[in-house]
């Protein structure tokens, strides 16, 4: 039984934090769903690999006090909304008086070009510094742990997921805890928690401050992942401008909304702007500083949409529950569909567009289609 016990122990690495503290997750499914055995070895094929290269005693819980240069690795998925949770609780380093480089992807360092946070953003291990006091490293996915051995095999490291795999998650909960646990900072209180940002070369008080348009909507069209790409826009459009005729539409997106947006331009007879595929990123989020409403399926615009502190209807689907990406205060109203987000009908998706502008909520409003996905702090 004690074995049994230290192994569940150690398997639960994958789905518990290692701070002090909780994040919404789906946890409790991922554990339902893979065996004892499956989550050992998720954790322990990684303990090899750090053992054989010499990185498991240099493994630390926080920083040294006096480490002020710091070496941050991200690398993974080049996700832009992933980014954005994941790189919002920068705004923390300056209670540390933290210099950090970013060692990432270009994806990454494009989209962050310019942004003070950094001291650098690094895509080149040539240009690495030799003389950093510490290094973070965002996991210890292959990527992360490869680069750590390669270039810096004796420097003292910390990982803010480390183990932590598999489950959905807020990811700016969590990483602004484990950040805090790192740098050995105070867990927030509610009324201090980081907010999503993007990128801070770009005035984000703008859109707090700013007098948004009346009735001129953002639409965010196209999409990567089919069960997150809705395909009925031009529906939903209609049936706002029956009850709203003086609405007007702002289509944004890249390359992959570039066919829908044509569709909406040729079908409908009213106010539309088209600008997918025509602004660079920075410049999309200044559009979304003054439009009255955001509407996107979860990714990465609905994210910018967030940093950009606009309204928001957003469209769920599947295992993600709206929880995992915004706080319970929030002017934002979510539709979930159990299978994928094109099953949400055109009017109910019209109707929360409506009620959002008319009589926008500070609260999370959560609207589910089938049951409510698996969800607890854990």
């Amino acid at each position: 039984m004690r074995v049994l016990k230290w192994l569940d122990h150690y398997a639960a690495a994958l789905t518990e934090p290692a701070f002090d503290g909780a994040v919404f997750s789906s946890a409790a499914d991922y554990q339902a769903r893979n065996s004892l055995s499956k989550r050992i070895w998720l954790r322990a094929k990684r303990d090899l690999v750090m053992f054989f290269t010499l990185q498991l005693p240099l493994v630390r819980k926080c920083m040294p006090p006096d480490a002020k240069r710091i070496l941050y690795v991200y690398l993974g998925t080049p996700n832009l909304g992933d980014s954005i949770m994941d790189l919002s609780p920068r705004t923390l380093w300056a209670e540390r008086g933290l210099r950090v480089d970013m060692y990432t992807n270009e994806v990454i360092a494009s989209l962050y070009k310019n942004d003070p946070s950094f001291n650098q953003i690094i895509v080149d291990p040539k240009e690495l510094a030799s003389d950093y006091d510490f290094i973070v490293l965002q996991s210890y996915s292959w990527r992360c742990l490869k680069f750590k051995w390669r270039n810096y095999l004796l420097k003292p490291f910390s990982s803010l997921h480390g183990h932590y795999y598999g489950c959905e998650f807020n990811r700016l909960d969590y990483s602004e805890a484990a950040w805090r646990s790192v740098m050995c900072l105070p867990a927030a209180e509610a009324s201090e928690k980081c907010v999503a940002i993007f990128n801070l070369s770009v005035d984000h008080s703008r859109g707090k401050l700013a007098t948004r348009e009346k009735n001129k909507i953002a639409l965010a069209v196209g999409g990567v992942v089919d069960w997150r790409t809705y395909t009925n826009w031009s529906e939903v459009i209609e049936k706002v401008v029956q009850r709203l005729p003086e609405v007007e539409w702002v289509l944004i997106g890249s390359e992959n909304g570039m066919a829908d947006a044509q569709v909406i331009e040729k079908t409908l007879d009213t106010k539309i702007t088209n600008l997918v595929c025509q602004l660079p990123l920075n410049d999309v989020f200044r559009k979304l500083q003054d439009v009255s409403l955001l509407v996107a399926s979860d990714g990465g615009l609905m994210n910018v949409g967030r940093a950009a502190a606009v309204p928001i209807v957003a469209l769920f689907a599947r295992e993600i529950h709206p929880r995992m990406r915004f706080a319970e205060e929030g002017s934002v109203y979510v539709i979930h569909a159990p299978n994928e987000v094109s099953d949400i009908s055109p009017g109910d998706i019209a109707e929360a567009v409506i009620s959002s502008l008319k009589n926008p909520s500070q609260q999370l409003i959560e609207r589910y289609l089938g049951s409510e996905p698996v969800c607890s702090k854990w």
